[in-house]
């Protein structure tokens, strides 16, 4: 397992997706790629990969595309501030071998393998030799990284101003099983080989919620069916003096699809799975308005607030799938508010995590606000802000005026 430095982290945190080169002292050029979970199976499953390096504005940008459709592919990038990291991208282009650690949106190190020693690359060696180092101003960079990266994507994945090398996909990566112990004291496990991935979703869903609240989040909590039976309410609940937050998680089989599916097909997938979630939440919010028991899976009966407005959130793999995003509109915000008098909420996990951190934040600034509350009143502004938009398919990003830099 690959631990990340503080610094390390707080970018792996907040950043959704990116790659980074690392380099220790008698160690292996080190290659961490923070991605999505649904991008990390296509990783694990084998498709073609490419490193790419171009100087930007005098420094070194690097990138690694991950081919998940076809001959089109995601773009993963970094701009090289430390040495440490040309240190790494020079041992691999004199030949050392080069290891790799996957990390999920959560920065949870859940996969890695090593891959063979590359061909000596001078060239790459001389653009490493012409790189300025130092902290990055991004924004300044932004457009020509941009244009750069751009090019990258050109129908034959090759332009004179990158070098690029073919890392080859790999099938036999080596699982990393994370455990994270819960407020009641059960065991949540991140596994990304787990063929149950709509269990390792709602995981992950529950490793960023958790701590909301002193009670924890609860997973799977049951309602009565028939006679002495039972069936799933929804698929996470959270609940306290000011309202309940329900989450339906839906997400899309990749692991065992004979055929790895391309991105047109995945989002005809997810648009049918998102409309059936919104069902789910609505019934989910009218059970608990009629009054009915609901229990834990052990079948200790919760206490849960069924007077103040809920959340409904549906949980996806990625918001970049949803063909439509006018299709969660605000016709459709309104209609939602008028059947259940609750807030339709959409997310990823990288949103959600986003939530969370916000969260999180505007209750350590407090002297009275829990983090619960503070979860409850940032939805509450991020609701507002989608009506704003006039769709649920926004990302939103918390920014304290006091920590703005001036430009």
């Amino acid at each position: 397992m690959h631990i990340l430095s503080n610094r390390n982290r707080d970018e792996f945190l907040s950043v959704p997706q990116l790659v980074r080169f690392d380099y220790s002292a008698g160690q292996e050029p080190t290659l961490l790629i923070k991605g999505s979970t649904l991008l990390l199976k296509y990783i694990v499953l084998g498709v073609r990969l490419q490193l790419a390096f171009a100087i930007c504005d005098g420094r070194l940008l690097y990138s690694m595309r991950v081919f998940d459709d076809e001959s089109d592919g995601g773009i993963l990038w970094s701009v090289a501030e430390r040495q440490e990291e040309l240190d790494a991208i020079r041992a691999m282009a004199q030949g050392q071998p080069l290891v790799a650690f996957l990390f999920n949106e959560i920065a949870v190190n859940v996969a890695w393998n090593d891959f063979p020693a590359l061909e000596a690359m001078d060239s790459l060696v001389s653009l490493i030799d012409n790189a300025s180092l130092g902290r990055v101003d991004h924004q300044a960079m932004k457009g020509a990284a941009t244009d750069l990266l751009d090019k990258l994507g050109d129908v034959d994945g090759t332009h004179s101003d990158w070098i690029t090398l073919e890392i080859s996909g790999r099938c036999d990566w080596t699982p990393l099983r994370n455990h994270f112990i819960t407020a009641s004291a059960s065991s949540s496990l991140i596994n990304l080989f787990d063929q149950d991935e709509g269990n390792q979703q709602e995981q992950i869903g529950i490793w960023l919620t958790d701590n909301l609240h002193p009670l924890g989040a609860y997973h799977s909590p049951q309602r009565p069916y028939k006679d002495k039976e039972t069936r799933e309410l929804i698929d996470i609940l959270l609940s306290y003096q000011f309202g309940a937050t329900l989450i339906e998680s839906k997400t899309l089989s990749i692991l065992t699809r004979k055929q790895l599916p391309k991105r047109a097909k995945l989002q005809r997938d997810v648009s049918s799975h998102i409309s059936k979630a919104f069902r789910q939440l609505r019934g989910g919010i009218r059970k608990l308005k009629e009054g009915l028991e609901i229990t834990d899976r052990d079948g200790t009966v919760l206490s849960i607030t069924r007077d103040k407005p809920a959340h409904a959130i549906v949980l996806v793999p990625d918001l970049e799938l949803i063909e439509d995003p006018q299709q969660y509109g605000s016709e459709f915000i309104k209609d939602f508010m008028a059947d259940t008098g609750g807030f339709a909420h959409l997310l990823d996990i990288s949103e959600l995590l986003r939530v969370v951190q916000a969260a999180q934040m505007i209750a350590a600034r407090g002297t009275t606000t829990t983090p619960m509350m503070a979860f409850d009143y940032y939805l509450i502004e991020r609701a507002k802000k989608a009506a704003e938009a006039g769709t649920l398919c926004i990302k939103v990003l918390l920014r304290f005026a006091d920590e703005e830099t001036p430009s």
